[in-house]
């Protein structure tokens, strides 16, 4: 049986169906692109704004109108099954935690069942195996779920409380992974700097860092998010000596003490610049991006413009930008003052004219810099290679050797309109 798998949102819900991809290669599926007329389609989706549910629908509707079976999972579905159950051609519908009896379910998908709904409790644990990949980097899930109350966030509904991944568990996954040549391990989670809290004893993600690191030094880690709370400065040791990539994700969502308090976040402005400037000092070239929101309830122009102004000075190398979406059982639904769409479009263009800047700028900053490259693939439009640097920037590489998923040392060349080209040193 042929099966396609099709993934909305981050990188958890990324990892999660590339491990559904391996154990269903694992038990004889065939794992196939949507385009290659497959028998079955899993559409993984997303619900962290109200596009993205509209794009979950959109997906779900176009697999069911190529004739195969359809199944949805992810945290739409998990949330929202009522919206999508009348869909006409959908089989299955399961949430997060529900991922873990996906093989069963198709295994025993009859023509004449009607809808399933398989529904189980987010606080559930999904395990993550071992899974095969075309990419050239493993995102390994190491920790699910979130016990913080960001007032426009339907998450914590979707995903449940924190949960973290067995010690062993990670080890075998990244042992399989460095077996099968990978050279860099993502480490995935809802929040990955809340890791071991609910372990007896408890551990953390610096733990699970060192272990790693001690055990594969043959491999780059990288983290894939961390809010500032969150952050220890021990990460920047580890960044410095190397098994950590200089490439931190470090989501603010605004740059306004009244809006930062609103949305719940608990930390200030303040505290958001003095991170950001204590990291970049620490780790000079670093790549640090941030996620913003823009248009939340209550947000007036002097609001939006605290984050502008500090966003501008900050030495950020990218940007996120997303307008607020209204969540259902959201506190922030009920909040007065909702920002009409109007202005969020413009909000939303202005954040991304600096997110612009701010790419091209550290872009520049990279020139004559020999970075630690993953190679990826052969490009097809000249002949080159594809590879992503250590400090999270995509590169055309200029070789004659280079092998996909080899990690090399390059040279940055140029900057030109496509992008950064850089020339692999052999020595």
């Amino acid at each position: 049986m042929r099966i396609a798998i099709q993934t909305l949102g981050c990188k958890v819900n990324q990892s999660e169906s590339a491990s559904i991809g391996g154990i269903l290669r694992d038990n004889g599926f065939e794992i196939v692109s949507h385009d290659d007329s497959p028998d079955v389609c899993i559409i993984n989706t997303c619900t962290v704004t109200a596009r993205s549910d509209a794009q979950s629908r959109q997906l779900i509707r176009k697999a069911a109108r190529s004739g195969a079976r359809v199944v949805a999972a992810g945290c739409y579905a998990q949330l929202r099954p009522d919206e999508i159950s009348n869909i006409e051609g959908l089989d299955i519908i399961i949430g997060n935690s529900g991922k873990d009896n996906i093989l069963d379910l198709i295994q025993k998908l009859k023509k004449d069942d009607g809808v399933i709904v398989n529904m189980t409790d987010p606080d559930v644990s999904h395990v993550p195996g071992p899974y095969y990949s075309s990419r050239s980097r493993a995102f390994l899930k190491i920790q699910d779920g979130c016990n913080f109350s960001c007032s426009y966030c339907a998450v914590p509904l979707a995903r449940g409380r924190s949960r973290s991944v067995d010690k062993e568990q990670i080890v075998s996954s990244a042992r399989r992974f460095v077996s099968e040549g990978y050279r860099e391990i993502v480490l995935t989670g809802i929040h990955i700097g809340t890791y071991g809290l609910d372990h007896v004893p408890k551990s953390s993600l610096l733990n699970i860092v060192d272990m790693l690191a001690g055990s594969f030094p043959e491999v780059r880690i990288r983290l894939s998010s961390l809010e500032p709370q969150e952050f220890r400065e021990e990460y920047l040791e580890l960044i410095k000596n190397g098994p950590v990539c200089d490439h931190l994700h470090i989501p603010v969502q605004s740059c306004s003490d009244k809006i930062l308090r609103a949305m719940n976040r608990g930390y200030t402005a303040a505290y958001f610049k003095g991170l950001i400037e204590k990291i970049v000092s620490a780790c000079p070239g670093i790549s640090v991006g941030t996620d913003l929101i823009a248009g939340f309830p209550g947000e007036n122009d002097d609001d939006f413009y605290d984050t502008v102004r500090l966003i501008e000075q900050l030495p950020l190398s990218y940007l996120h930008v997303f307008p607020y979406s209204k969540r259902p059982d959201t506190k922030a639904l009920s909040f007065e003052d909702h920002v009409s769409e109007k202005v969020k479009r413009e909000r939303v263009k202005i954040l991304f004219e600096i997110a612009g800047i701010k790419k091209r700028n550290y872009m520049k900053n990279s020139l004559d810099n020999i970075l630690d490259v993953i190679v990826e693939n052969r490009t097809e439009s000249n002949g080159y290679w594809s590879g992503l640097s250590s400090n999270y920037l995509k590169l055309s590489i200029i070789s004659d050797v280079a092998q996909r998923g080899q990690r090399i040392r390059a040279r940055v060349i140029s900057l030109t309109d496509t992008g950064l080209q850089a020339e692999h040193l052999l020595q």
